[in-house]
C-alpha cells in the first residue's frame, strides 16, 4: 500500500491553514503523513498548526519550525529529508484538495510504478472556478514513457508547478533532484529537471487540487519586478546548461524552440518595457548564455539598440509602432 508524504511549507498563512488541513484530514485514503514546516511565520500560523495537530492526533501530522526563515526551496528540501513515504506530494498552504478522494486517485495511479503522477487542477479566482488554459492538462494518453515525457513537457502539456504532482521518492533521490536555494520561481526549474529525468508519467482523469489564484496577497506570483526577471534569467541559463549536458538537442527537436520561447516571452518581453540600459544588460547576458550552451549561434546577437526597438514593436503595447510590421519584426527576431 503506497505511503504518501505530503509536504507543506507555511509562512504567514493563518487565514488558510484550516481549509488546507481539513481537506487532507477528510481524505478516504489514510496511508499518508503530513509534514508541515513553519518557516518562521510572524503571524499566528505556528499556534494554529500546533492546536490543529493536537486536536487531530490520530492523523499523522508532523509539524516543524525553522529556526530562521529559510525560504520555500530550503523548506521543501527539508521536508523531503524528513519524508518517510514511497511518494512525495507538495502542497501550498493556501490551496486545498478538491474532495475526499484526491489521495485515493493518486495512490491508485502508482500501481505501474511511475516516477510522477499528475492530477487535474481546479483553478479558482476569488473562490470561483475559472477556466485556465495554463492549468489544463493536454496529455493525449494516460501514461507517457521515455521521450514522450520530455516532449510532452516541452510542448506545454502540463503546468510548471511542483504541487498537484506525486513524485516517487526513490526517483527524486536517485536523480539528486532538489529545489535550488535562494531562487524565485523555483518551480520553473524543478518542473524542467523532473520532466527530463522521468521515464514514466501517469495522468489522472480527476480534478484533485484546488489552486486559489492570488488568494494570498503575499504570494510571490502576485507581483513581478526586476528581481523576479533576474531570477528567470538564472533559470534560463541553468536550462541551457542542462540541455547541453544532457544532450537534449540531439534527443528532441522541441528543446530549441522551448528555450528561445522562454527567453523571448518570459524575460525579453518584460525588460523591453523598461529603459534601454536595463534591456541591454539582459539581452547581452541572454546572448552570452546561448552562445555558450546552444548549438545554433547568433540567436540573440542583434545590435542591442536595434533589438530594443524591435522587441518593443513586438511586445510593448504602449509603443507607437506596436505590431505595425509583425512580418519583418518576427523575421529579424527569429520568432
Amino acid at each position: 500500500m503506497t505511503k504518501i508524504s505530503i509536504i507543506i511549507p507555511v509562512y504567514n498563512a493563518e487565514n488558510y491553514i484550516i481549509r488546507c488541513l481539513d481537506s487532507i484530514r477528510n481524505q478516504t485514503y489514510k496511508n499518508y503523513e503530513v509534514i508541515i514546516i513553519d518557516d518562521e511565520s510572524k503571524d499566528n500560523s505556528w499556534n494554529l498548526l500546533s492546536e490543529y495537530a493536537a486536536d487531530n492526533q490520530p492523523i499523522n501530522f508532523r509539524i516543524f519550525k525553522n529556526e530562521i526563515n529559510l525560504g520555500l526551496s530550503k523548506t521543501r528540501n527539508r521536508g523531503m529529508d524528513l519524508a518517510m513515504g514511497d511518494y512525495i506530494f507538495f502542497m501550498d498552504i493556501d490551496d486545498a484538495l478538491v474532495d475526499n478522494f484526491s489521495l485515493q486517485h493518486f495512490a491508485e495511479a502508482t500501481e505501474n510504478n511511475p516516477d510522477i503522477v499528475i492530477g487535474k487542477t481546479r483553478f479558482l479566482q476569488k473562490d470561483e472556478p475559472k477556466e485556465s488554459n495554463y492549468h489544463t492538462l493536454k496529455n493525449t494518453k494516460n501514461t507517457y514513457q521515455d521521450n514522450e515525457v520530455v516532449d510532452g513537457f516541452l510542448s506545454g502539456q502540463w503546468a510548471v508547478t511542483a504541487w498537484n504532482k506525486l513524485y516517487k521518492s526513490s526517483f527524486l533521490k536517485d536523480n539528486q533532484l532538489r529545489f535550488p536555494d535562494n531562487l524565485l520561481h523555483e518551480d520553473e526549474l524543478w518542473a524542467f529537471e523532473t520532466a527530463i529525468a522521468a521515464r514514466k508519467v501517469n495522468f489522472l482523469d480527476f480534478e484533485t487540487y484546488n489552486y486559489y489564484s492570488l488568494s494570498n496577497p503575499g504570494s510571490i506570483t502576485a507581483t513581478m519586478d526586476l528581481k523576479n526577471i533576474e531570477h528567470y534569467l538564472i533559470i534560463l541559463t541553468k536550462k541551457l546548461e542542462i540541455a547541453q549536458k544532457k544532450d537534449l538537442y540531439q534527443k528532441t527537436e522541441l528543446i530549441g524552440n522551448y528555450l528561445k520561447h522562454f527567453a523571448n516571452v518570459v524575460i525579453i518581453s518584460r525588460v523591453c518595457k523598461t529603459d534601454f540600459f536595463v534591456f541591454k544588460s539582459f539581452y547581452e547576458k541572454i546572448n552570452l548564455a546561448f552562445e555558450q550552451h546552444f548549438p545554433k549561434k547568433g540567436e540573440f546577437s542583434l545590435n542591442p539598440r536595434l533589438a530594443f526597438y524591435l522587441y518593443k514593436m513586438r511586445y510593448d503595447e504602449g509603443f507607437f509602432l506596436y505590431r505595425k510590421l509583425p512580418k519583418y519584426v518576427n523575421r529579424l527576431l527569429k520568432i
